[in-house]
Protein backbone atom coordinates (compact mmCIF):
# COMPACT_ATOMS: atom_id res chain seq x y z
CA UNK A 1 0.00 0.00 0.00
CA UNK A 2 1.29 3.47 -0.84
CA UNK A 3 2.16 5.34 2.37
CA UNK A 4 0.81 8.63 1.04
CA UNK A 5 -2.55 7.42 -0.24
CA UNK A 6 -3.05 5.35 2.94
CA UNK A 7 -2.67 8.48 5.04
CA UNK A 8 0.32 7.12 6.98
CA UNK A 9 2.50 9.88 5.54
CA UNK A 10 1.40 13.45 4.95
CA UNK A 11 3.14 16.47 3.46
CA UNK A 12 3.47 19.85 5.13
CA UNK A 13 4.79 23.16 3.81
CA UNK A 14 6.72 25.16 6.41
CA UNK A 15 7.34 28.91 6.22
CA UNK A 16 10.49 30.43 7.72
CA UNK A 17 10.35 31.51 11.35
CA UNK A 18 12.76 34.27 10.38
CA UNK A 19 13.66 35.76 7.02
CA UNK A 20 16.07 38.63 6.44
CA UNK A 21 16.02 39.52 2.71
CA UNK A 22 19.33 38.99 0.95
CA UNK A 23 20.83 37.75 4.20
CA UNK A 24 19.46 34.61 5.89
CA UNK A 25 16.42 32.56 6.84
CA UNK A 26 15.60 29.79 9.31
CA UNK A 27 12.97 27.04 9.47
CA UNK A 28 11.84 25.18 12.58
CA UNK A 29 9.89 21.92 12.72
CA UNK A 30 7.37 22.08 15.53
CA UNK A 31 7.93 18.54 16.80
CA UNK A 32 4.20 17.81 17.12
CA UNK A 33 4.45 14.71 14.89
CA UNK A 34 5.77 11.26 15.73
CA UNK A 35 8.49 11.59 13.08
CA UNK A 36 9.57 13.54 10.03
CA UNK A 37 10.87 11.66 7.01
CA UNK A 38 14.41 12.44 5.88
CA UNK A 39 13.43 13.55 2.36
CA UNK A 40 13.24 17.24 3.33
CA UNK A 41 13.04 19.64 0.35
CA UNK A 42 13.68 23.34 -0.07
CA UNK A 43 11.21 24.96 -2.48
CA UNK A 44 10.82 28.38 -4.10
CA UNK A 45 14.51 29.26 -3.87
CA UNK A 46 14.91 32.28 -6.12
CA UNK A 47 14.96 36.05 -6.49
CA UNK A 48 13.43 38.97 -8.27
CA UNK A 49 15.62 41.27 -10.29
CA UNK A 50 15.37 44.54 -12.18
CA UNK A 51 14.86 42.71 -15.45
CA UNK A 52 14.90 39.29 -17.08
CA UNK A 53 18.13 37.35 -16.54
CA UNK A 54 19.34 33.76 -16.50
CA UNK A 55 20.58 32.30 -13.26
CA UNK A 56 24.17 31.02 -13.01
CA UNK A 57 24.43 28.45 -15.82
CA UNK A 58 26.10 25.85 -13.60
CA UNK A 59 24.51 26.51 -10.22
CA UNK A 60 21.09 27.87 -11.13
CA UNK A 61 19.22 29.08 -8.06
CA UNK A 62 21.68 27.22 -5.80
CA UNK A 63 24.05 30.14 -6.40
CA UNK A 64 22.05 31.93 -3.70
CA UNK A 65 23.23 29.55 -0.95
CA UNK A 66 26.28 30.81 0.91
CA UNK A 67 26.05 28.40 3.87
CA UNK A 68 23.44 25.89 5.00
CA UNK A 69 23.06 23.96 8.27
CA UNK A 70 20.77 21.33 9.81
CA UNK A 71 20.47 21.58 13.61
CA UNK A 72 18.76 19.86 16.50
CA UNK A 73 18.76 22.64 19.10
CA UNK A 74 22.49 23.44 19.30
CA UNK A 75 23.62 20.09 17.93
CA UNK A 76 24.76 20.36 14.33
CA UNK A 77 23.53 17.36 12.34
CA UNK A 78 24.96 18.54 9.04
CA UNK A 79 26.43 21.58 7.34
CA UNK A 80 27.79 22.58 3.97
CA UNK A 81 30.00 25.65 4.09
CA UNK A 82 31.32 27.45 1.00
CA UNK A 83 29.05 25.24 -1.10
CA UNK A 84 29.24 26.80 -4.60
CA UNK A 85 32.13 24.75 -5.97
CA UNK A 86 30.85 21.48 -4.52
CA UNK A 87 27.28 22.10 -5.69
CA UNK A 88 28.43 22.84 -9.25
CA UNK A 89 30.28 19.53 -9.22
CA UNK A 90 27.25 17.69 -7.83
CA UNK A 91 24.98 19.36 -10.39
CA UNK A 92 27.37 18.05 -13.06
CA UNK A 93 27.60 14.64 -11.34
CA UNK A 94 24.51 13.37 -13.18
CA UNK A 95 23.84 11.99 -16.62
CA UNK A 96 23.34 14.43 -19.46
CA UNK A 97 19.79 13.12 -19.89
CA UNK A 98 18.92 13.76 -16.23
CA UNK A 99 20.28 17.29 -16.37
CA UNK A 100 18.68 18.08 -19.72
CA UNK A 101 15.23 16.75 -18.87
CA UNK A 102 14.90 17.26 -15.12
CA UNK A 103 17.57 19.00 -13.07
CA UNK A 104 18.06 22.02 -15.32
CA UNK A 105 14.36 22.85 -15.00
CA UNK A 106 14.19 22.19 -11.25
CA UNK A 107 17.33 24.16 -10.38
CA UNK A 108 17.31 26.61 -13.34
CA UNK A 109 20.76 25.58 -14.62
CA UNK A 110 21.92 25.16 -18.21
CA UNK A 111 23.56 21.79 -17.69
CA UNK A 112 22.46 19.02 -20.03
CA UNK A 113 23.15 19.40 -23.72
CA UNK A 114 21.63 18.31 -27.01
CA UNK A 115 22.49 18.81 -30.65
CA UNK A 116 21.15 22.05 -32.06
CA UNK A 117 19.30 21.16 -35.27
CA UNK A 118 20.32 24.43 -36.95
CA UNK A 119 24.11 24.06 -36.75
CA UNK A 120 24.78 20.55 -35.39
CA UNK A 121 26.62 21.86 -32.32
CA UNK A 122 26.04 20.98 -28.68
CA UNK A 123 23.72 23.47 -27.01
CA UNK A 124 21.33 23.80 -24.09
CA UNK A 125 18.37 24.26 -26.41
CA UNK A 126 15.51 24.66 -23.94
CA UNK A 127 16.34 27.43 -21.48
CA UNK A 128 15.01 27.13 -17.91
CA UNK A 129 12.90 29.79 -16.28
CA UNK A 130 14.68 33.10 -15.77
CA UNK A 131 14.71 35.58 -12.93
CA UNK A 132 12.25 38.43 -13.57
CA UNK A 133 11.08 41.57 -11.77
CA UNK A 134 7.82 39.89 -10.72
CA UNK A 135 7.64 37.46 -7.79
CA UNK A 136 4.72 35.70 -9.47
CA UNK A 137 6.65 34.84 -12.63
CA UNK A 138 10.32 34.71 -11.61
CA UNK A 139 12.03 31.32 -11.83
CA UNK A 140 12.38 29.53 -8.50
CA UNK A 141 14.31 26.36 -7.78
CA UNK A 142 14.31 23.20 -5.71
CA UNK A 143 16.88 21.44 -3.53
CA UNK A 144 16.58 18.00 -1.94
CA UNK A 145 18.44 18.55 1.35
CA UNK A 146 19.86 15.03 1.18
CA UNK A 147 22.27 16.48 -1.40
CA UNK A 148 23.84 18.78 1.20
CA UNK A 149 23.22 16.83 4.43
CA UNK A 150 24.47 13.26 3.88
CA UNK A 151 23.16 12.18 7.31
CA UNK A 152 19.67 12.33 5.82
CA UNK A 153 20.63 9.56 3.36
CA UNK A 154 21.45 7.30 6.31
CA UNK A 155 18.48 8.07 8.57
CA UNK A 156 15.13 6.60 7.45
CA UNK A 157 13.28 9.08 9.66
CA UNK A 158 13.75 11.81 12.25
CA UNK A 159 11.66 10.80 15.28
CA UNK A 160 10.74 13.80 17.39
CA UNK A 161 11.42 11.95 20.65
CA UNK A 162 15.07 11.84 19.53
CA UNK A 163 15.37 15.00 17.39
CA UNK A 164 13.25 17.41 19.41
CA UNK A 165 14.10 20.79 17.91
CA UNK A 166 14.95 20.44 14.22
CA UNK A 167 16.01 23.60 12.47
CA UNK A 168 17.34 24.46 8.98
CA UNK A 169 19.40 27.64 8.63
CA UNK A 170 20.38 29.18 5.29
CA UNK A 171 22.71 32.10 4.71
CA UNK A 172 22.19 33.75 1.33
CA UNK A 173 24.80 35.07 -1.07
CA UNK A 174 23.55 38.24 -2.72
CA UNK A 175 26.94 39.60 -3.83
CA UNK A 176 26.62 40.67 -7.47
CA UNK A 177 30.29 39.92 -8.18
CA UNK A 178 29.64 36.26 -7.34
CA UNK A 179 27.80 35.88 -10.64
CA UNK A 180 24.47 34.69 -9.28
CA UNK A 181 22.88 35.91 -12.51
CA UNK A 182 24.38 36.11 -15.98
CA UNK A 183 24.53 39.89 -15.65
CA UNK A 184 26.54 41.11 -12.65
CA UNK A 185 24.95 44.58 -12.80
CA UNK A 186 21.46 43.25 -12.10
CA UNK A 187 19.82 44.05 -8.79
CA UNK A 188 18.83 41.14 -6.57
CA UNK A 189 16.12 40.61 -3.97
CA UNK A 190 15.97 37.08 -2.58
CA UNK A 191 12.48 35.61 -2.30
CA UNK A 192 11.21 33.85 0.81
CA UNK A 193 11.66 30.08 0.31
CA UNK A 194 9.50 27.27 1.70
CA UNK A 195 10.47 23.98 3.37
CA UNK A 196 8.57 20.86 2.35
CA UNK A 197 8.51 17.97 4.85
CA UNK A 198 6.77 14.62 5.04
CA UNK A 199 5.66 13.39 8.47
CA UNK A 200 3.89 10.46 10.07
CA UNK A 201 2.12 9.61 13.31
CA UNK A 202 2.32 5.85 12.68
CA UNK A 203 4.42 4.80 15.67
CA UNK A 204 4.78 1.16 14.58
CA UNK A 205 6.12 2.21 11.17
CA UNK A 206 8.64 4.57 12.79
CA UNK A 207 9.80 1.97 15.31
CA UNK A 208 10.37 -0.57 12.54
CA UNK A 209 12.27 1.95 10.43
CA UNK A 210 14.43 3.08 13.35
CA UNK A 211 15.13 -0.33 14.93
CA UNK A 212 18.48 -0.68 13.18
CA UNK A 213 19.44 2.88 14.09
CA UNK A 214 18.66 2.34 17.78
CA UNK A 215 20.67 -0.88 17.82
CA UNK A 216 23.64 -0.14 15.56
CA UNK A 217 23.75 3.63 15.18
CA UNK A 218 24.33 5.41 11.90
CA UNK A 219 27.52 6.02 9.94
CA UNK A 220 27.75 8.56 7.13
CA UNK A 221 30.27 10.70 5.24
CA UNK A 222 29.97 14.40 5.98
CA UNK A 223 31.29 16.84 3.34
CA UNK A 224 33.98 19.07 4.86
CA UNK A 225 35.91 21.87 3.16
CA UNK A 226 39.51 23.04 3.03
CA UNK A 227 41.02 25.84 0.96
CA UNK A 228 44.42 26.94 -0.38
CA UNK A 229 45.63 29.70 -2.67
CA UNK A 230 47.81 28.83 -5.66
CA UNK A 231 50.06 31.79 -6.33
CA UNK A 232 50.08 33.55 -9.70
CA UNK A 233 53.22 33.07 -11.79
CA UNK A 234 55.12 36.09 -13.11
CA UNK A 235 55.82 35.30 -16.76
CA UNK A 236 57.01 38.73 -17.89
CA UNK A 237 60.55 37.39 -18.42
CA UNK A 238 59.42 34.41 -20.50
CA UNK A 239 60.28 34.17 -24.19
CA UNK A 240 57.59 33.44 -26.75
CA UNK A 241 58.22 29.70 -26.65
CA UNK A 242 59.23 29.30 -22.98
CA UNK A 243 57.29 26.74 -20.96
CA UNK A 244 58.13 26.25 -17.31
CA UNK A 245 56.58 23.70 -14.95
CA UNK A 246 55.74 25.33 -11.63
CA UNK A 247 54.79 23.06 -8.70
CA UNK A 248 53.17 24.21 -5.47
CA UNK A 249 52.59 22.11 -2.36
CA UNK A 250 49.81 22.51 0.17
CA UNK A 251 49.47 21.02 3.64
CA UNK A 252 45.87 20.26 4.57
CA UNK A 253 45.05 20.75 8.24
CA UNK A 254 41.26 20.33 8.04
CA UNK A 255 41.26 16.52 7.98
CA UNK A 256 43.89 15.64 10.57
CA UNK A 257 42.74 12.81 12.83
CA UNK A 258 39.67 12.14 10.66
CA UNK A 259 38.81 9.13 8.52
CA UNK A 260 38.49 10.39 4.93
CA UNK A 261 36.98 8.58 1.94
CA UNK A 262 36.62 10.40 -1.41
CA UNK A 263 37.91 13.88 -2.17
CA UNK A 264 37.15 16.35 -4.94
CA UNK A 265 39.45 19.27 -5.78
CA UNK A 266 38.13 22.38 -7.55
CA UNK A 267 40.21 25.27 -8.99
CA UNK A 268 38.71 28.76 -9.26
CA UNK A 269 40.06 32.15 -10.34
CA UNK A 270 40.74 34.52 -7.44
CA UNK A 271 40.07 37.34 -9.92
CA UNK A 272 36.48 36.56 -10.95
CA UNK A 273 36.61 39.17 -13.73
CA UNK A 274 38.72 36.72 -15.78
CA UNK A 275 35.48 34.94 -16.65
CA UNK A 276 33.58 38.09 -17.58
CA UNK A 277 32.75 39.52 -20.98
CA UNK A 278 31.96 43.07 -19.87
CA UNK A 279 29.21 42.30 -17.34
CA UNK A 280 28.33 38.77 -18.42
CA UNK A 281 29.96 35.61 -17.01
CA UNK A 282 31.60 33.39 -19.63
CA UNK A 283 30.30 29.84 -19.73
CA UNK A 284 29.63 28.54 -16.21
CA UNK A 285 31.37 31.56 -14.71
CA UNK A 286 34.37 31.96 -12.41
CA UNK A 287 32.80 31.29 -9.03
CA UNK A 288 32.09 27.56 -9.25
CA UNK A 289 33.80 26.29 -12.41
CA UNK A 290 36.90 24.16 -11.92
CA UNK A 291 39.51 25.57 -14.28
CA UNK A 292 41.71 23.37 -16.46
CA UNK A 293 45.47 24.01 -16.29
CA UNK A 294 48.06 23.29 -18.96
CA UNK A 295 49.58 19.82 -18.46
CA UNK A 296 48.35 19.73 -14.89
CA UNK A 297 49.93 17.17 -12.54
CA UNK A 298 48.83 16.24 -9.03
CA UNK A 299 50.15 13.96 -6.32
CA UNK A 300 48.75 13.31 -2.85
CA UNK A 301 51.00 12.30 0.03
CA UNK A 302 49.12 10.64 2.88
CA UNK A 303 50.82 9.80 6.17
CA UNK A 304 54.26 9.85 4.54
CA UNK A 305 53.39 7.86 1.40
CA UNK A 306 52.31 8.78 -2.12
CA UNK A 307 48.68 7.91 -2.83
CA UNK A 308 49.02 7.71 -6.63
CA UNK A 309 51.72 5.45 -8.05
CA UNK A 310 54.60 7.02 -9.97
CA UNK A 311 54.40 10.72 -10.86
CA UNK A 312 50.73 11.03 -9.84
CA UNK A 313 47.91 12.03 -12.18
CA UNK A 314 49.58 13.62 -15.20
CA UNK A 315 47.00 13.82 -18.00
CA UNK A 316 43.53 15.42 -18.27
CA UNK A 317 41.73 12.24 -19.28
CA UNK A 318 43.57 10.27 -16.60
CA UNK A 319 42.08 12.73 -14.09
CA UNK A 320 38.69 12.29 -15.78
CA UNK A 321 39.03 8.51 -15.48
CA UNK A 322 39.76 8.69 -11.76
CA UNK A 323 36.86 11.12 -11.32
CA UNK A 324 34.54 8.72 -13.12
CA UNK A 325 35.78 5.71 -11.13
CA UNK A 326 35.28 7.41 -7.78
CA UNK A 327 32.27 9.69 -8.26
CA UNK A 328 30.50 8.22 -11.30
CA UNK A 329 29.15 9.93 -14.38
CA UNK A 330 29.46 13.65 -15.09
CA UNK A 331 27.60 15.57 -17.79
CA UNK A 332 30.63 17.08 -19.50
CA UNK A 333 31.54 17.20 -23.19
CA UNK A 334 34.62 17.12 -25.40
CA UNK A 335 36.88 19.90 -24.19
CA UNK A 336 35.07 20.57 -20.91
CA UNK A 337 38.16 19.39 -18.98
CA UNK A 338 40.86 20.63 -21.40
CA UNK A 339 42.88 23.86 -21.29
CA UNK A 340 42.03 25.99 -24.32
CA UNK A 341 41.30 23.08 -26.63
CA UNK A 342 41.55 24.51 -30.14
CA UNK A 343 38.77 22.37 -31.66
CA UNK A 344 36.05 23.30 -29.18
CA UNK A 345 34.23 25.52 -31.68
CA UNK A 346 33.61 22.41 -33.80
CA UNK A 347 31.78 20.72 -30.93
CA UNK A 348 30.18 23.32 -28.67
CA UNK A 349 28.02 26.28 -29.62
CA UNK A 350 29.53 28.46 -26.87
CA UNK A 351 33.31 28.03 -26.83
CA UNK A 352 33.90 29.68 -23.45
CA UNK A 353 32.28 26.73 -21.67
CA UNK A 354 35.50 24.80 -22.34
CA UNK A 355 38.02 23.94 -19.63
CA UNK A 356 35.57 24.69 -16.79
CA UNK A 357 34.83 21.13 -15.60
CA UNK A 358 38.37 20.00 -14.77
CA UNK A 359 38.11 18.38 -11.34
CA UNK A 360 40.67 16.22 -9.57
CA UNK A 361 39.43 13.29 -7.49
CA UNK A 362 41.00 10.69 -5.24
CA UNK A 363 39.94 8.15 -2.63
CA UNK A 364 42.01 8.01 0.55
CA UNK A 365 40.04 5.43 2.54
CA UNK A 366 42.21 6.06 5.59
CA UNK A 367 42.62 8.07 8.76
CA UNK A 368 44.65 11.21 8.09
CA UNK A 369 47.66 12.05 10.22
CA UNK A 370 49.25 14.17 7.50
CA UNK A 371 48.01 15.11 4.04
CA UNK A 372 50.01 17.04 1.46
CA UNK A 373 49.00 17.90 -2.10
CA UNK A 374 51.45 18.90 -4.80
CA UNK A 375 49.85 20.54 -7.83
CA UNK A 376 51.91 21.65 -10.82
CA UNK A 377 51.15 23.32 -14.14
CA UNK A 378 53.01 24.41 -17.26
CA UNK A 379 53.28 28.21 -17.36
CA UNK A 380 54.00 30.25 -20.48
CA UNK A 381 53.59 33.70 -21.96
CA UNK A 382 49.82 33.40 -22.24
CA UNK A 383 48.50 36.88 -21.42
CA UNK A 384 44.87 36.32 -22.40
CA UNK A 385 42.18 37.16 -19.87
CA UNK A 386 41.33 33.49 -19.24
CA UNK A 387 44.94 32.41 -18.49
CA UNK A 388 44.24 29.87 -15.75
CA UNK A 389 47.62 28.27 -16.23
CA UNK A 390 49.39 31.42 -14.93
CA UNK A 391 46.71 33.01 -12.73
CA UNK A 392 46.21 33.06 -8.98
CA UNK A 393 43.71 30.34 -8.06
CA UNK A 394 41.60 29.30 -5.13
CA UNK A 395 42.00 25.56 -4.56
CA UNK A 396 38.84 24.31 -2.87
CA UNK A 397 38.99 20.80 -1.46
CA UNK A 398 35.91 18.85 -0.38
CA UNK A 399 36.25 15.52 1.40
CA UNK A 400 33.93 12.84 2.73
CA UNK A 401 34.71 12.65 6.46
CA UNK A 402 33.26 9.73 8.39
CA UNK A 403 30.94 10.50 11.29
CA UNK A 404 28.78 8.32 13.52
CA UNK A 405 25.56 8.78 15.47
CA UNK A 406 25.03 6.48 18.46
CA UNK A 407 21.60 6.31 20.08
CA UNK A 408 21.34 6.04 23.87
CA UNK A 409 18.81 6.40 26.67
CA UNK A 410 19.28 10.16 26.75
CA UNK A 411 18.99 10.63 22.98
CA UNK A 412 22.11 10.34 20.86
CA UNK A 413 25.75 11.36 20.45
CA UNK A 414 27.49 12.45 17.24
CA UNK A 415 31.24 12.18 16.80
CA UNK A 416 33.91 11.52 14.20
CA UNK A 417 34.34 7.81 13.52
Amino acid sequence: MDLYTSGDVQTEFVDPVSFVPNNRCAFELRGDKIAYLSNIRLLDLGLVSNGTHNYSRGLGTLALIKNIRLLDSRQELGALRFPAQYLFFKNSNKTNATNKSQESFMKKTQLGLEVNALDGLLDHVHDPEQATNDAATTGKGYLDLREVFPILNSLPALPTNMFRNLRVEIEFDSTLANQILTDITATISVERPVLCVDHTDNLDMVNRAMSGVMKNGVVWNEIEHDNFVMAAVDTTGYGNTDEVRVPQSFQSMAYRGKYVERMILCKQFVDKSKELATNNPEGYGAVASSQALLEENIQYRLNGRNVIAGAGITRPNEALGVLSDEWGVTSGFLGSNLYKWSNLNEVMKFINFGGQQAWQAVRLGARVAELQLTLSRITNQDTAARDATNAQLNINLYAEVRKVLAANADGYNIQYA
